[in-house]
């Protein structure tokens, strides 16, 4: 072999391992690189103001929403793959602070609320989303029990 062609040998030889080289040490930088998140949560002591945040799934899917209900109010709500929401905690300001449950068919069936009044209210509802049961403590602490018809309508009530 000629000087020449060893030489063009030692350059095509360098040159492809440094891209090989280059390329391991590429991949290992990007995986042990922390993201903008992992940083935030960690390192930063500076808040993070937005609307709302979603949590989805592998797929992209939402399954929770931290934000405002009607751009007001603070909501927690948690879904599934059948349906967007299926707890949520949520306040709605003076009018009433509560924990609602979804259904299968993702209509409401029991909430746990704090109403306008300050008097909390336990409220169980039917297949169609009409109260059936509720009770509820007056402002003097004695319990108020009422149940429904299928219209909603108060049938029976034992104070």
């Amino acid at each position: 072999m000629t000087s020449i062609s060893i030489t063009k040998l030692t350059v095509i030889v360098t040159l492809i391992g440094s891209v090989v080289l280059g390329s391991i040490a590429g991949i290992f930088l990007t995986s042990t690189r922390l993201t903008m998140a992992e940083v935030s949560s960690v390192k930063s002591n500076r808040p993070i103001f937005t609307s709302g945040i979603n949590i989805v799934n592998a797929d992209g899917q939402v399954r929770a929403t931290l934000g405002l209900w009607d751009e007001e109010h603070p909501a927690l709500i948690l879904g599934d793959a059948q349906c967007d929401r299926r707890a949520s905690f949520a306040v709605f300001g003076k009018e009433r602070t509560g924990i609602t449950l979804y259904g299968q068919d993702c209509k409401r069936r029991a909430a746990l609320e704090v109403e306008a009044d300050d008097v909390p209210s336990f409220v169980l509802r039917d297949h169609s989303d009409t109260p059936r049961a509720q009770i509820r403590l007056n402002h003097d602490g004695s319990p108020l029990i009422r149940l429904f018809d299928a219209n909603g309508r108060a049938v029976w009530e034992q104070p």
